[in-house]
């Protein structure tokens, strides 16, 4: 896993972080949600050269970016919450 000194995600890291994005995340008004887009930037962050034109089509004019909806639990929250506890752990 990607930390501040360690090797960025690669392409099959970044796709199967999204792909766990998006099964946990059913709802179409999750893909307007804060903690979702949170965590898109922090994976384009955090992704090598391969793994960052997966995260291209999650590009979304902050406008459009709703703030928390006030879901419990909020599964993107939760997915966010646990990478980060894996990469602070590695």
């Amino acid at each position: 896993m990607a930390g501040d000194s360690q090797e960025k995600l690669s392409k099959e890291e970044v796709a199967d972080l999204l792909a766990q994005l998006q099964q946990a995340s059913s709802r179409p008004e999750c893909r307007s949600c804060e903690c979702f887009y949170g965590f898109i930037a922090q994976l384009v962050l955090d992704a090598d050269e391969g793994g960052k034109p997966l995260l291209e089509t999650y590009r979304v004019d902050p406008s459009q970016v709703r703030s928390y909806l006030g879901c419990e639990p909020c599964a993107s929250a939760e997915i966010f919450a646990a990478y980060l506890m894996r990469k602070r752990e590695a």
